[in-house]
């Protein structure tokens, strides 16, 4: 029932609109890289809770992720005990993660204490898309840190100030971690800048840097956002820009999320030809388009979904499924599939209780779908006003926005019609 629109379709593909008829493949797990005879493995998964923070460019987009322990501060008086806790659950999570297979293409920061050069673990867990972050304070930890990276190993060291060797030491480093309120430094190494809260900060630093902060992401999860919303949006980040194999990743680290997304991928919103046996096989015989639209709809609901969750979903997924045929009618949108993303998307700030202007820097958002969700004029604000019209029976407007766009009023009527009857098939897969 999702429609798939990418042009070049997996071959593992069944029902739904726009689906071929193809030969179904025998899957298998194993395909992703899921090991089902690891119990230990799987049993620490289900006990860290990982999140990916954003890092962007000067142009706000999306080049790189942090992995962090979600919701877990940094404050300067937390226990030693718990700091060393803490870097245990994250590093057993990251070995999870590049044991199944890191397939994104974005780099991904990983913090560490200076006494993890001294280990294995940064040879073990080694993999072309890590760049280890960690602070330098001496010239013990210098000299460590430089024979790793002449083994192989990506550094983004903060250089201590009171050490002028370790100082000297810039030249050799890709990338050196510095805070928005110091001087930036005179360095060939690219800067990942931590603290940036407006432009005027921003503004200081060099064209090439790498930015985190609130200017760019949002400000930090908001006291009234709970657990399960904050699981919910980094599913939803996930759902919009990464690989099928990250989903697989998240469901691994989120067992209790995965009954759900079976549930909707084997309804009738899901199209699949035949039942998935697991979130993972469900994934894959999506295909990635049609998987990221059903992991969008979970994340807009959540494992449990309330009357009002039900209902906010069943209208985002009937907004995106018209506005999906709007665009194969005439209208002049940039594509079906970003018409339908906006949809869908435009019912998240209030399933996710965050101001669009959050949303937009926290999802790492196109130009295209930033200006409809704002109500900026283009030609998908305009579509979205005519969804709503539709959703208000606002004949006026209805009229209006029709001729705006030069599709017959009876087109639209259908088309929303079908949708609309399209899309309730969600509310039962949610219950």
């Amino acid at each position: 029932m999702i429609p798939e629109d990418d042009p070049h379709p997996s071959r593992i593909v069944g029902g739904g609109i726009n689906t071929g008829e193809s030969e179904q493949p025998i899957v298998v797990t194993q395909m992703l890289g899921i090991d089902n005879n690891d119990p230990v493995r799987e049993e620490a998964l289900r006990a860290r809770f990982l999140s990916f923070d954003p890092l962007f460019d000067s142009a706000s987009n999306l080049v790189a992720h942090e992995l962090v322990l979600r919701s877990r501060g940094s404050a300067a008086d937390t226990p030693p005990e718990i700091r060393q806790m803490e870097e245990d659950m994250l590093l057993t999570g990251l070995y999870s993660l590049t044991e199944g297979g890191l397939t994104g293409t974005l780099p991904l920061l990983v913090r560490i204490s200076a006494g993890v050069l001294f280990s294995d673990i940064p040879r073990q867990l080694n993999h072309r898309q890590l760049i280890w972050c960690v602070d330098i304070d001496n010239e013990q930890h210098l000299g460590r840190a430089l024979a790793l990276q002449d083994a192989g190993l990506t550094f983004c060291p903060r250089l201590s100030r009171n050490d002028a060797v370790v100082q000297d030491s810039a030249p050799a480093w890709r990338y050196l971690a510095c805070h928005a309120d110091e001087t930036p430094p005179k360095v060939a190494a690219r800067l990942i800048v931590e603290g940036v809260r407006n432009a005027h900060t921003q503004a200081h630093w060099p064209d090439n840097a790498w930015f985190k902060g609130s200017f760019f992401s949002g400000d930090t999860q908001p006291a009234d956002i709970s657990h399960d919303q904050a699981v919910q949006l980094d599913l939803l980040a996930i759902a919009l820009r990464e690989s099928v194999d990250t989903l697989v990743q998240f469901f691994r680290l989120n067992p209790d999320m995965a009954p759900r997304m079976l549930a909707i991928a084997n309804s009738q919103v899901g199209g699949l030809s035949r039942p998935a046996e697991s979130a993972a096989h469900a994934l894959v015989m999506l295909g990635p388009q049609r998987a990221r639209r059903v992991a969008a709809l979970l994340a807009l609901t959540g494992k449990l979904p309330t009357e009002a969750m039900r209902h906010y979903a069943v209208t985002a997924l009937t907004r995106a499924l018209f506005m999906g045929k709007i665009t194969r009618l005439g209208a002049p949108a940039e594509s079906a599939a970003a018409a339908f993303e906006i949809g869908l998307l435009s019912i998240a700030p209030h399933a996710l209780s965050l101001p669009v202007e959050k949303l937009i820097r926290k999802l790492g958002l196109s130009a295209t779908s930033a200006r409809a969700l704002s109500a900026h004029p283009s030609a998908e604000s305009a579509m979205l006003q005519l969804t709503y019209a539709c959703e208000n029976n606002d004949v006026d407007t209805l009229a209006r926005y029709a001729q705006q766009l030069d599709i017959p009023l009876h087109q639209i009527s259908v088309a929303y019609l079908d949708a609309l009857i399209a899309a309730s098939a969600l509310d039962a897969a949610l219950h």
